[in-house]
Parts: structure tokens; sequence; C-alpha cells
């Protein structure tokens, strides 16, 4: 099945944000709990506390990488204009 970059990078972001919103909701629900004891859990909570080391956890280390540039240098042209006088004329009288 093919997926364009932009359907991927869709998903990837979608998925980011269910898992983000999750993580908040299953944090928040144990704390629902933390008074109640452990008779009063719900079955949520069971299954989580049964399920709970089958997928390793890790921390997450993200990989920082520099962005790479290559500096550009234009060539700017100059130019150099000199004043050249091409007829033989001469100003107005100053008196007139």
């Amino acid at each position: 099945m093919y997926f364009s970059v932009t359907n991927r990078r869709f998903i990837a972001v979608w998925l980011s944000a269910i898992l983000l919103f999750l993580s908040v909701a299953a944090s928040a629900h144990s704390v629902e709990h933390i008074d109640d004891g452990a008779k009063t859990h719900c079955t949520l909570c069971f299954h989580q506390h049964q399920f709970d080391q089958v997928l390793p956890q890790q921390d997450v280390k993200l990989g920082f990488i520099c962005q790479q540039y290559e500096p550009l240098t234009t060539v700017q042209p100059t130019l150099a204009l000199t004043h050249s006088v091409t007829y033989l004329s001469r100003a107005p009288p100053v008196s007139l």
C-alpha cells in the first residue's frame, strides 16, 4: 500500500497527538484512584497493572540533528561610471 510523504506525515502527527492525549488521560485517571485503595480500582486500572510489564519501557532519547546549510555568496558586479564629455559647448553668459 503506497502512502505519500504528506499522508505519512499527517498520520505520524495524528498518532503523536493521540499518544499525548492518552498519556495525559491515563495519568489523570490513575490520580483519581490514589486515595481509594487497591479494591476500588476500576477494570482499566486492573488491566494496566496486569499488563504493565508486557511492553518494555525506555526513556525517550531524541537525537538532535544540527541543520546544515551552505553559505550563499553572491558576487555583486562593480560598475565604475566615469563622466566623459562628448560635446564642446560653453555655458550661457553670466549677464544678459
